[in-house]
């Protein structure tokens, strides 16, 4: 993300902070990235209707829309910290996530694009009805709808729990035998690629 992008992210949070906690906030901020990010700066009315009629916040339309104006011009240092960069500061720097992210690339490249994408739509499905922690849901559903961003760093639970949802999803859709044997593959060809063959190790 450049740096402008990441300036006015904060300016969200910075706008939207007195009117969210922090679960609802990191919903707003993943909303705003996923159809809005690469809007003009201040194209902010049809933002504030979602919000509205996603968060229940009609009778503080005016005040939140005033927030997120005047949060857009603040200086660098008046601004709120980047929720998603604490997540971590890239996959680069995340030895598991950089190998989950690869180990994942592997096994949809061996689907065709049809089943590559219901499988992403089965994981996001997947996070949404079981008990995943909001960083990680928010983090995962963001990198499934823009695959060809970086995975921000999430911790190694979280990374072995999602891949073994994503093993469930394969054994429920082609059976274990094709299942296994789709990991195996997928495991060996992100082995070529990745520089911490303990990372990928350490996730299965």
């Amino acid at each position: 993300m450049s740096q402008e992008l990441q300036r006015r992210r904060r300016a969200i949070v910075t706008g939207l902070t007195p009117y969210m906690n922090e679960t609802l906030l990191m919903e707003a901020v993943s909303h705003w990235q996923q159809h809005y990010a690469e809007r003009p700066r201040f194209s902010l009315q049809g933002f504030v209707s979602d919000l509205c009629g996603l968060f229940d916040l009609g009778e503080r339309r005016h005040q939140i829309h005033m927030s997120l104006v005047q949060a857009m011009t603040l200086s660098e240092k008046e601004l709120a910290n980047d929720p998603f960069a604490e997540q971590g500061q890239g996959a680069d720097h995340h030895p598991c996530t950089l190998a989950f992210q690869v180990l994942m690339e592997s096994l949809i490249s061996q689907m065709d694009g049809q089943t590559g994408n219901q499988f992403r739509l089965d994981l996001t499905a997947q996070l949404r009805s079981k008990n995943t922690s909001a960083e990680t849901r928010l983090t995962l559903e963001y990198w499934l709808q823009n695959p060809n961003r970086p995975l921000a760093g999430l911790p190694l639970a979280s990374l072995r729990q999602q891949l073994n949802n994503a093993y469930v999803i394969l054994c429920e859709r082609l059976g274990p035998v094709d299942a296994d044997r789709m990991l195996r593959d997928a495991y060996q060809m992100a082995g070529n690629k990745v520089s911490s063959r303990e990372a990928l190790a350490s996730l299965m």
